[in-house]
């Protein structure tokens, strides 16, 4: 068994290109001419999913991918879309924040607006469209309660009382205005997720300012590890965004890498860490020759690691098959039994609109889980 690896050419032509575009040392594989008008919607479809449009905006306007004049104004537009969606979600950032810290919630604002201005050169290269904060698993209710108060809208309601905080990722809330606040009290869900030391996530932080107002982000170190993260386990086929937010933070993780290799390993992480540097590196074509690259390329996921990288590299993921598999690393019968009745006996709002029995329910759960592990 192996790990499965995302081939270049599920992208389209020139798309990973685009994505590097402004890194030291790439070359890129640019076209000679636009891209043909037929293939164009899907192309700029794509910069967009893969939030790359900061990117394509640069290489067009220095002249490494040529356009036609409607093909600019297309992609104009859509960049001013995203920009646009970015203030908004600094704002509802900002105002979320205080909320929070008047109600005495400490939070770490994760990705989007904290990786833009700490990790990027420029922090126009970055696209973000909605919010993501990390707090402690012990302030989890407090907080989606505040928010609730604050007129946002739960999408998935808790299984049971208590499942948040000891168990889940953390969940995703709407405002009004119809941005999405994830709200995490780990990085991921599933095996990986418990892998995180959340008492070593909170012991630091680096702060950094939207408008004057002052906001804490993870510490550089585990920024970079949050970024391996989403990028080797989040999107199939991989998002080049995720990995863009890799390479910006190599350079620097690479001049301490020693740290990086023994946290990771402390943590049993190495390989999470090691796809991501790899991917970053393949698709973006990146030089591999530093220690830390060639260490990734070289690293090879023992069985389980194997079994839990696959749950995310696929394009059927599930969330039953995650959820199975996080049983295994459950600390003591009491906590297993407590996740498991959570999901096979749910309260009846966790069910609603979604499955007419709980017998249905438990059928659907056990075919997605066995497709999912598949």
């Amino acid at each position: 068994m192996q790990r499965r690896i995302c081939d270049v050419r599920s992208y389209p032509d020139h798309l990973p290109a685009v994505a590097a575009y402004g890194l030291p040392a790439v070359v890129g594989r640019w076209p000679d001419r636009p891209v043909p008008p037929g293939e164009w919607p899907s192309f700029l479809a794509a910069v967009e999913r893969h939030r790359v449009t900061g990117q394509l905006e640069r290489a067009v306007a220095d002249g490494a991918f040529p356009v036609t004049a409607q093909q600019r104004e297309d992609m104009l537009r859509s960049r001013r879309t995203f920009v646009l969606r970015g203030m908004l979600v600094d704002a509802e950032l900002v105002r979320i924040t205080a909320a929070l810290r008047a109600a005495e919630v400490p939070v770490r604002v994760l990705k989007g607006s904290a990786v833009a201005r700490l990790d990027y050169a420029d922090p126009r290269l970055r696209t973000y469209n909605d919010v993501d904060l990390l707090v402690r698993p012990a302030d989890f209710p407090a907080a989606v309660r505040i928010l609730q108060r604050d007129g946002m809208t739960r999408i998935l309601a808790e299984p049971r009382p208590g499942f948040d905080a000891r168990f889940d990722k953390g969940t995703t809330l709407r405002t009004a205005a119809g941005l999405e606040v994830d709200l995490h009290r780990t990085f991921v869900l599933g095996p990986w997720g418990f892998r995180v030391d959340l008492d070593e996530l909170w012991a630091c932080a680096e702060t950094f300012t939207i408008g004057g107002t002052g906001l804490d982000a993870l510490s550089p170190r585990h920024r970079f590890l949050h970024a391996c993260y989403h990028a080797a386990l989040g999107d199939w086929p991989l998002r080049l965004g995720s990995l863009r937010d890799v390479a910006e933070q190599l350079p620097d993780v690479e001049s301490d890498r020693g740290w990086m290799r023994a946290t990771a390993r402390r943590w049993g992480v190495e390989s999470v860490v090691a796809a991501a540097v790899a991917d970053t590196v393949r698709l973006l074509g990146l030089p591999g020759d530093t220690p830390l690259r060639r260490w990734a390329a070289a690293h090879r996921p023992g069985r389980r690691d194997l079994r839990w990288l696959a749950l995310h590299t696929r394009e059927d993921k599930t969330f039953a098959a995650q959820a199975l598999a996080t049983v295994g690393v459950l600390s003591g019968v009491r906590a297993r039994v407590s996740y498991v009745r959570a999901l096979a006996l749910p309260d009846a709002e966790y069910v609603a609109d979604r499955h007419a029995t709980a017998g249905s329910r438990l059928r659907y759960g056990l075919t997605q889980a066995w497709r999912g592990r598949a």
